[in-house]
């Protein structure tokens, strides 16, 4: 119980605190005004598509009709 009341503890939890709120308002705001990354590459015409991954088959080396001869 004296750890909890020992001056040096509270005052180092305080300014965590502290600190803890102030970056907490400053990301709020700051996320709130910028758009997301995918928007601003959306407004440069920059369009993002998902590709699936090549089927085992597709890759050389596999058994595929030109191997095989």
């Amino acid at each position: 119980m004296d750890f909890i009341f020992n001056p040096w503890f509270l005052a180092v939890t305080t300014i965590n605190i502290l600190a803890l709120i102030y970056l907490a308002i400053k990301f709020r705001y700051k996320t709130k005004e910028e758009p997301l990354l995918f928007e601003r590459l959306r407004d440069a015409d920059v369009h993002i598509t998902i590709k699936t991954p090549p089927k085992s088959s597709d890759l050389k080396g596999g058994d595929t009709k030109e191997n095989k001869d």
